[in-house]
Formats: structure tokens, sequence, C-alpha cells
């Protein structure tokens, strides 16, 4: 029927864990972007510290983390990267891309016209860090 209500489906489940910064970061990006709760967004306000727990904690829960350093933060996201892979006791694959993405600066006025905004192009990096299944050897 059309009056039940629906769950939203799972890759939009909203996450408390974000930050104010990401979570602000994240209405910024543009829509072809993934927004996962196992994706962390990483930018020049980022609290490091608090986003590289999480990556743990969410790589420990799902299997795949995917941290997308953007501008700046770069050396930092493959610093987190690195930080992560080291903290779990378990052997992990990281597997990088880099690319060019446009988002938008923060809604402007100037002397009462319209709001302008403008759209800036950023280098980043998405580091996939995934959990490796064990070989399992064939008995003879």
């Amino acid at each position: 029927m059309a009056s039940e209500p629906r769950e939203p489906p799972a890759h939009h489940t909203s996450n408390t864990n974000w930050g104010k910064e990401e979570s602000t970061l994240r209405r910024r990006l543009p829509w072809h972007l993934p927004k996962r709760p196992n994706d962390i967004y990483l930018d020049a306000n980022s609290n490091y510290k608090a986003e590289q727990e999480r990556g743990v904690h969410a790589l420990s829960e799902v299997g795949v983390v995917v941290i997308h350093g953007i501008g700046t933060s770069i050396p930092q996201a493959i610093v987190s990267a690195l930080s992560i892979q080291t903290a779990i006791n378990t052997p992990t694959t990281l597997h990088t891309n880099t690319s060019t993405i446009f988002i938008s600066d923060d809604p402007r006025s100037y002397r009462g016209r319209e709001q302008d905004s403008q759209m800036k192009g950023c280098p980043v990096v998405h580091i996939k860090i995934s959990l490796q299944k064990p070989i399992q050897k064939e008995s003879n």
C-alpha cells in the first residue's frame, strides 16, 4: 500500500559519527560521488584522528573503507590509510586512484544581488582499503 512507511535504501543511511566538518563537506560534493557510510572524506578542516578511528571501526565491520583526500589533505589521506592498514591486525589491500572534482564554494550574496556560487577544481586521491580473504588450500 502507498500509505505504508518505507525504509530508506542502505546507501542513504545517516551516520551520526560524521563530524561537523565532514557533514559540511559532503553537502558540497558533486552528486556523482559516493556517499556511503564507509566513505571517509578528508579536507583541510578534518579531524584526522577521529576519521582514522572511524575508518578502523568501519573496516572491521564492513570489510571495505574508501578514504577520499581532497586538495591539501592528500598527504594526510595517504598517512591515514597506512595508519588504518597498520591498526588492523589482518592482511589488507590498498587500491589508489586520483582524479579532479569540481566542488562549489559557499554561496555568497554581493550587495543585494542573488547568491553566487563558484565551482572550483580540486585534486582528489581515492584510497580503497579492503580486507584480504584468506586463501584456502585444497586438500589432496
